[in-house]
């Protein structure tokens, strides 16, 4: 996730300004609403899934994946656990459940994280089902009255009327989700057959398990 790679370099003097703001727009946010397509967004990451999804980017030597890894923790634990942390709307794409990043092993951990996420006070987790929706393009962030979008080169921060488009595009995925019961319960299905070392998809074993 670039959002995650521009927390780690953002004190960098050729970094824009608008990216430098955004973790300060964030910081300050009491409302955070979260999507990303095709993967477990990077504020409900595990380590170890973090880390498995970061060293498949071509090049990613082990100094830039234990770097950027060290960022989407820390962000973590600034967005998540501040003392005041904001209330957290994440709709996460079902499809994401069930693709293999690292092993068996770290997506049952996964799935534990997400439930455990999913029953903070000020967090609401919603499943998107595998439908056809408006926004299968790319993953953002809504903080308030400002926005982060992303794509597979760079990021962008929205300040100015087309948030408002963004947060419309958020309510359709909303709309279109699982209700949070329904949403834990098929996270804790799929936790199940991820902790037998089977493809929830396949049911077959997958690589390295035993």
């Amino acid at each position: 996730m670039f959002l995650d790679w521009y927390e780690e370099s953002r004190h960098w003097a050729e970094v824009p300004a608008g990216f430098r703001s955004w973790a300060e727009l964030e910081d300050k946010a009491r409302r955070l609403h979260d999507w990303m397509p095709g993967i477990v967004t990077g504020l409900l990451q595990t380590e170890d899934y973090a880390r498995a999804l970061l060293e498949t980017y071509p090049g990613a030597t082990g100094e830039a994946v234990n770097g950027r890894l060290a960022a989407r923790m820390e962000r973590q634990r600034r967005v998540l656990m501040r003392d005041d942390p904001p209330l957290v709307w994440f709709t996460v794409d079902e499809f994401a459940l069930y693709r293999l990043v690292g092993s068996a092993e770290i997506m049952a951990a996964q799935m534990r994280q997400l439930s455990a996420i999913a029953a903070m006070p000020n967090v609401t987790l919603q499943v998107v089902p595998a439908i056809a929706h408006p926004a299968t393009a790319s993953g953002f962030v809504l903080a308030d009255d400002s926005a982060y979008a992303e794509h597979v080169t760079s990021g962008y921060v929205i300040t100015d009327e087309t948030v408002s488009a963004v947060a419309r595009l958020f309510d359709s995925l909303r709309a279109e989700s699982y209700r949070a019961s329904e949403s834990l319960a098929l996270i804790e299905g799929v936790c199940s057959q991820w902790a037998t070392g089977a493809s929830p998809l396949t049911q077959a074993p997958t690589e390295g398990s035993a």
